[in-house]
């Protein structure tokens, strides 16, 4: 603590904020963690969205569509292959550091062994539905290498917990270049739509070895080794999250499968091409949650009015960083779109208007899941998103036909809202008044 220093950008502040933040170890480590996520995210959107509508442009609506009912079928077995153990690793290894070779092990091995059997159902079903010798069943065979892949993420838990995520961002960064650049040539070249789908696998295959090769000049202090109890353990608590994040997954990804059913892939592509630009902004409450998790749950067991009082002010800051920048975007809707898909994607600006104020409740739902985790409270996430699902599908069932793709962006705000906010009337009483004390400004009253 006495070899610290200041950083350099610290002197170019006003004398007063200079002088607050002064000798603050921990929060110019948020900051520093802050910055490298930042980075990360910021190439992840900018590369997404100039590489993802130039893909779309060079597919068109019907094939761009084909290959967004992949991703979304795909992504349904995902969630089940992360076996929702993200935030409970985190929280375990933030508590107790010697617990992590064992913790990591365990989980590496969950989430392998998950995926490889969510991959094979994967195919099986899709061979089922479509037929062996179906082109969509190696589509999804190629883009489905994902699910086995993302074991690998393990690591990357590690690293958050321990506040190094540069080492996690320069990993993932590179890979997902690569693949960009790839799918670049591959639209030079007059790729199939096939060639597509091997890039989305080999993007989290590269991220995979760079995350191997960052643990090894950062490791944790004994090797990783399996525990069953462990492992039960872990089952135990993260099965309401595997539940839930299934959930998630049809009330996000539910409205493009029913739209390939009821309106064809030509309008699937129309309405998939807006979704990169609606949850472009989505990273913004994600590295929040990522960075003050630690904090957040040391809070929680050393001072209750503080960890309320924090997550106030991040409800307030997610839910109105998300209006403004819906409101933006709502306005310059026409002009994004024309700039970035063409003329064959015009009809995507009507849905993007609408589509983008979902965000709102997306980002206060992020913020929720750090008082879901650190209460202990996953069955709360698990009834929202049950309740949000299952809206999404009836509602889609009658608004798709009368409303078409416009249909589908009303219920997708809906369904956000009941998930993230509606639900915690009933079960999470507690979060519900700090949500509500966040937007309407309020404070928490001392004890």
């Amino acid at each position: 603590m006495s070899n610290f220093k200041n950083p350099v950008w610290l002197r170019f502040l006003p004398p007063p904020l200079r002088e607050r933040l002064s000798g603050r170890v921990n929060i110019f480590s948020i900051i520093h963690n802050s910055g490298w996520l930042l980075l990360d995210k910021f190439v992840r959107m900018f590369l997404g969205l100039l590489v993802g509508a130039w893909v779309a442009r060079y597919l068109g609506p019907t094939e761009y569509g084909e290959l967004a009912y992949i991703v979304a079928y795909i992504a349904f077995f995902q969630a089940v292959a992360t076996l929702g153990l993200d935030g409970i690793i985190i929280r375990e290894i933030s508590r107790n550091k010697d617990a992590a070779s064992y913790i990591l092990g365990t989980s590496f091995s969950l989430r392998l062994l998950a995926g490889v059997i969510c991959w094979l159902v994967a195919v099986c079903s899709m061979a089922i539905i479509h037929d062996w010798k179906s082109s969509t069943v190696l589509i999804a065979a190629l883009a489905g290498g994902t699910l086995i892949f993302q074991a690998a993420d393990t690591i990357d838990l590690w690293f958050q917990s321990q506040g190094q995520n540069r080492r996690t961002v320069i990993a993932k960064l590179v890979a997902y270049i690569i693949s960009s650049i790839l799918k670049v040539l591959m639209i030079l070249s007059n790729a199939p739509l096939i060639a597509f789908a091997m890039a989305i696998s080999l993007d989290i295959i590269i991220s995979a070895a760079g995350l191997f090769f960052a643990y090894r000049r950062f490791p944790c202090n004994e090797r990783w080794h399996t525990v069953r109890s462990t492992a039960i353990a872990l089952l135990k608590e993260c099965w309401p999250f595997i539940l839930s994040g299934l959930a998630v997954i049809i009330y996000m990804r539910i409205d493009q499968l029913m739209i390939k059913e009821m309106l064809g892939a030509k309008a699937l592509g129309i309405y998939s091409a807006i979704l990169p630009i609606a949850m472009a902004p989505n990273f913004v409450p994600v590295i929040i949650s990522v960075v003050l998790m630690p904090t957040i749950s040391r809070l929680h067991g050393e001072n209750k009015e503080r960890y309320r009082s924090l997550l106030i002010k991040i409800f307030r800051a997610n839910f109105y960083a998300a209006l403004f920048i819906a409101l933006c975007t709502a306005a310059l809707s026409e002009f994004i779109v024309s700039l970035l898909f063409g003329a064959d994607f015009s009809e995507s600006a009507g849905i993007l208007r609408i589509y983008i104020f979902s965000n709102c409740f997306t980002w206060l739902g992020v913020a929720h899941s750090l008082w879901l985790v650190n209460e202990k409270k996953g069955m709360v996430r698990l009834y929202g998103t049950l309740l949000g699902a299952a809206s999404c599908i009836i509602l889609n069932s009658l608004l798709i036909p009368i409303y078409g793709l416009k249909g589908a962006a009303i219920v997708a705000i809906i369904a956000q809202f009941v998930s993230a906010v509606g639900i915690n009337w009933f079960f999470a009483k507690e979060s519900f008044i700090l949500q509500i004390k966040g937007i309407l400004f309020l404070k928490e009253a001392h004890t």
